[in-house]
């Protein structure tokens, strides 16, 4: 009984208290309850976040190694392509020509790089060829000149990197840290070996981009080569010293991965990536400190909002309790009108509360379905009036293909092949320009109808035109643009060869450059010079038009193939008076391209 009271009691009660009991129930506690897994769930995906972070920094800093030593590579192998650097290498001897020769071109090979100290070259002969930036040799050069030896015979051809050292040399006191890559070069005559070459390469070249990105992430840096000997850490404490024992390390197995230790009594992120080019391992820590001081702020932020936001919906609640039921009921009964189908109602806005916004969307609601309606009508009209416009204009073309094949026929009946031959190719041409007309084409398919094209043409001029095409099998098979290579021809035809007595060569040929392909149309006619190469140019690009025919059909091959594929893609010409004109198509390489 004193259930069924409670509830008569709840019952009995206003709207508005009905209203105010649920929101603080259904409304407040989940609010709370929400943010505080917010907070859980934030502190949580702030940790994972961090984590995810500092493996794609620790992923970059890698690659921006790994592309320096890939640099290094590159610049190690630039000797070989010198076969006059190879011969003097192969020969005895330090002749002066020789000395000045290799000591120039060690000298401009130290250049290249700015954190390169130094570059030895060494011939057959054991002879020294060097270029150092500052100091000078390495002091312990006749210790270390046999380790590269043996390290140079190894690779056999290969580029060797040999990790962090520290290095002294013979003028200064001061030592620094360097790594090294060093090559067997071979002669390209009877790949034999003729010398190798070394380069040492200050560490700033790695703590540049190591020291940014721990100003990033707050933590500290851990850079060690495949036996575990460290080449670079941002304390420079364990440089040149081997850490296989750190906890670190032997945890750290995989390719890539993250986890969380202890170091010096605080708890850290570690991520870590193993270089495929190098086979070096770099390790971030990140301090969790850092990473949950924010969280903490959030924490403080969240709940401070919270009770803001509960006490603000509080006092709406109240307020709108008041003007809420009446409205809402007037707009469900406008509501089942509309699903009655009676669409002359609207809803009369007084408020320009919440309500007032549902009552005006809801005006337009019904303003736009009675517009769909009307649209749908008209759009069914006019699809009717497409299909029977499509359908008549089938009619034409195929009275144009029955009257020249009658034609020919006729032709032929009378012995007049030259006709005939011209008929059939006429029909060729127009079936090809009128069919197709929604769908893609082939590149196949736009030289066979240029070489109709060009068929018909040497019929009317005496086989004056010549064509030669070099274009690559997969190329064929790609869809482009259909008619975009006959009116450049055509171009030609009329203006290249139009004041030159001979007959005129036309050649196509394509090739692929990168995703794309680019395709050369080229002419050798009486070219243009390069104040009319301009005007056609701007007229191609929409700058400036011109009256004269020229070019219309350029500009509008170069809008069409813009429109269909973006900016990048287009048609540019290039000429040069009594040379001859080409011009130059680029076009997506892939068939994925939608040309319908």
């Amino acid at each position: 009984m004193r259930v069924d009271k409670s509830w008569i009691a709840f019952a009995n009660l206003s709207m508005q208290q009905k209203l105010l009991i649920v929101f603080l129930f259904l409304v407040s506690l989940p609010i709370i309850l929400v943010s505080y897994a917010s907070y859980y769930s934030y502190s949580r995906s702030i940790q994972t976040n961090t984590e995810a972070y500092a493996a794609e920094i620790t992923s970059k800093m890698m690659t921006k190694l790994d592309d320096y030593v890939t640099d290094l590579y590159n610049m190690s192998a630039m000797p070989l392509y010198n076969e006059v650097f190879l011969q003097w290498l192969s020969q005895p001897g330090v002749e002066l020509d020789k000395q000045r020769s290799l000591d120039l071109y060690v000298a401009n090979l130290n250049k290249i790089k700015p954190d390169t100290v130094s570059v030895y070259v060494f011939d057959r002969y054991g002879n020294v060829f060097y270029n150092i930036k500052s100091g000078g040799k390495r002091s312990n050069f006749d210790e270390v000149k046999s380790v590269w030896e043996k390290i140079a015979a190894e690779g056999d051809g290969r580029p060797e990197l040999v990790s962090t050292q520290e290095v002294a040399s013979d003028r200064s006191p001061t030592t620094y840290y360097a790594f090294s890559v060093i090559r067997e070069l071979k002669g390209t005559w009877d790949m034999e070996p003729v010398g190798y070459i070394v380069f040492d390469t200050n560490i700033s070249a790695i703590s540049r981009q190591i020291e940014s990105a721990d100003d990033v992430t707050k933590g500290k840096t851990l850079l060690v080569d495949e036996n575990n000997v460290v080449v670079f850490d941002s304390e420079r404490k364990l440089i040149t010293h081997n850490i296989s024992s750190d906890e670190s390390i032997r945890r750290a197995v995989d390719d890539k991965g993250s986890f969380q230790i202890l170091k010096d009594g605080e708890p850290y992120i570690c991520t870590y990536v193993i270089s495929n080019l190098t086979h070096w391992k770099m390790l971030v820590y990140i301090p969790l400190e850092e990473v949950t001081r924010q969280a903490s702020v959030t924490r403080n932020f969240t709940l401070t909002i919270t009770a803001a936001f509960i006490a603000f919906a509080l006092f709406i609640a109240i307020a709108i309790s008041f003007a809420l039921t009446r409205p809402l009921r007037k707009i469900k009964l406008l509501m089942q009108e509309v699903q009655r189908g009676n669409l002359d109602v609207s809803f009369n806005l007084k408020y320009s509360d919440e309500v007032g916004m549902l009552g005006r969307h809801f005006n337009m609601m019904v303003s736009r379905v009675q517009t769909l309606i009307e649209e749908v009508e008209f759009t069914q009209a006019r699809k009717k009036e497409a299909e029977l416009i499509a359908l008549q204009s089938q009619i034409n073309p195929h009275f144009i293909y029955n009257t020249l094949e009658m034609i020919r026929m006729t032709a032929e009946v009378n012995d007049d092949d030259e006709v005939s031959e011209m008929t059939y190719i006429l029909g060729k041409l127009l079936r090809y320009g009128v069919n197709h007309a929604n769908r893609s084409v082939t590149i196949r398919e736009e030289i066979d109808h240029l070489q109709n094209y060009l068929a018909l043409q040497n019929m009317r001029f005496a086989d004056r035109y010549k064509l030669i095409i070099h274009i690559p099998e997969d190329i064929y098979a790609l869809p482009c643009i259909k008619l975009i290579f006959q009116p450049i021809i055509e171009n030609a035809i009329h203006h290249a060869f139009r004041d030159k007595p001979e007959s005129g060569t036309i050649q196509i040929a394509a090739a692929h450059d990168g995703e794309d392909i680019v395709i050369h149309l080229s002419d050798d006619g009486v070219g243009m010079n390069e104040q009319a190469l301009k005007i056609l140019r701007d007229h191609i690009s929409g700058v400036q038009l011109i009256d004269s025919g020229r070019g219309i059909g350029l500009r509008n091959i170069n809008e069409r193939i813009k429109l269909q594929f973006g900016e990048r893609y287009g048609l540019k010409v290039d000429s040069r008076e009594e040379i001859g004109t080409i011009v130059t198509l680029r076009l997506p390489g892939s068939s994925s391209k939608d040309l319908n």
